[in-house]
């Protein structure tokens, strides 16, 4: 394990370089980074669980304090890796945000998606590993210990799917931290990057993983290679 470093207010990543896909040592703040485009490693975790006799991926309810994009249904886990973080990166992000820890050998590993975004006030390059569970826990087992996420809920896979070619309203469940709750969403709901164009590749290989994972065969989906 490496050196973590903390300056108040501010996250300390690692840069990437972008051609070649591979971290350089180098401290970098978060806020620069998001500013200038510096490329950084992050984590993705989503969760799919079939325990109500249907297929539903987890999507963590984002704070109304979040900075961006608040009170959004976003992916499972997400995070930034802080730079001199070598082992364990999705479960502290995973402990953190809905408080598990899933092993290694419970992860499918799907690579990294060469991400990049750019907004007139941000401009975001990064190296997303994203990794697929399966877990039929009840909801209510799932605990919130950051103050960044306020809940989860399931939603049905052929429900998501269905959003990437139109709106529609439909119900799902979910746990507050207090309470199972049902509640009416449509595509307005979720994080909108989700949507976006420069997200397409990365939803089509969830998509097929999340099918194959289902289907209870090997999962051969991955991310395509991140090497410019």
């Amino acid at each position: 394990m490496g050196m973590k470093v903390f300056i108040q207010g501010d996250e300390a990543l690692e840069e990437w370089d972008w051609g070649s896909a591979k971290p350089t040592g180098r401290v970098v703040m978060r806020s620069r980074a998001h500013r200038e485009g510096v490329p950084h490693e992050g984590v993705h975790l989503w969760i799919v669980s079939t325990a109500a006799g249907t297929s539903g991926v987890l999507f963590q309810q984002r704070s109304k304090h979040k900075e961006q994009y608040p009170d959004c249904l976003d992916i499972t886990v997400g995070g930034h890796v802080l730079f001199g973080h070598n082992e364990g990166k999705i479960q502290k992000e995973s402990s953190e945000e809905i408080g598990i820890s899933p092993a290694d050998a419970e992860l499918i590993d799907l690579g990294y998606y060469r991400y990049e975004e750019r907004t007139p006030t941000l401009f975001h390059r990064e190296f997303q590993r994203v990794y697929l569970l399966l877990d039929n826990r009840p909801l209510s087992a799932y605990r919130f210990m950051d103050g960044e996420v306020t809940g989860i809920y399931a939603v049905p896979l052929g429900n998501l799917e269905r959003l990437f070619d139109g709106d529609s309203v439909f119900s799902i469940e979910g746990f507050d931290g207090r309470e199972m709750t049902t509640r009416l969403v449509g595509k307005a709901d979720f994080h909108p990057l989700l949507f976006a164009p420069s997200m397409a590749v990365y939803m089509e290989v969830l998509f097929r993983a999340i099918h194959e994972l289902v289907a209870g065969g090997c999962v051969s989906a991955g991310m395509p290679p991140a090497v410019g």
